[in-house]
């Protein structure tokens, strides 16, 4: 074997991993008020006060996260970590539609099936986070998204958090695979959230 082939393999060798982790699809939350929270497990409690808090997403080689926001422990956020999410396929035509960059500074929350979905797009800068994101190494950005009030979509209406007096259910859910028609076909992250409110400054 010739010294080109040997350094041709060893570099190969060393690059392979790099190469494999830039490609690796990724999806970290955290959830911050006062301290940052990170949802490593499935099921996390969360007592937050009644001001503005912020989701952060870190978004990996794939391109968002679908976001089911209820009042009560409903149809979306009932299931449990081995669960099959009914409709998992039909997830893009239940997304609302909502402001991009989070100009409303606001979560939409429905006791229905119906989602949010956060992506960001870098072929033109589109996403539905705040409007500064941050750019990582190998294809890795972090989306903010700040919650001052919440939109309650069968109502339409706009609710400060200082006036929540119920628990607030998440549910996030990011795809892996998708089938030969574009359709979600297999989960890659799902993080269940309970938030409940203190009046404690």
């Amino acid at each position: 074997m010739t010294i080109p082939k040997i350094i041709k393999i060893i570099l190969y060798s060393l690059l392979l991993p790099v190469l494999s982790y830039s490609q690796k699809k990724q999806v970290t939350i955290r959830i911050a008020q006062d301290e940052s929270v990170l949802l490593h497990s499935y099921e996390t409690n969360l007592v937050l006060k009644k001001k503005s808090f912020k989701i952060q997403v870190l978004l990996g080689n794939t391109s968002g996260l679908y976001v089911f926001a209820a009042f009560s422990d409903s149809i979306c956020c009932r299931v449990t970590e081995l669960d099959t999410i009914a409709g998992f396929g039909s997830l893009p035509d239940r997304a609302m539609k909502e402001a991009h960059y989070n100009k409303e500074k606001e979560l939409l929350v429905n006791d229905d099936n119906s989602c949010s979905y956060w992506f960001y797009d870098n072929q033109v800068n589109d996403h539905m986070f705040n409007k500064k994101i941050i750019f990582l190494d190998s294809g890795r950005v972090v989306g903010t998204k700040t919650v001052k009030q919440l939109l309650y979509v069968p109502a339409q209406r706009e609710i400060k958090l200082k006036d929540v007096t119920v628990p607030l259910y998440l549910l996030f859910v990011a795809v892996s695979e998708f089938d030969s028609a574009g359709k979600p076909f297999k989960e890659l992250v799902r993080r269940k959230v309970k938030i409940e409110w203190t009046n404690d400054d």
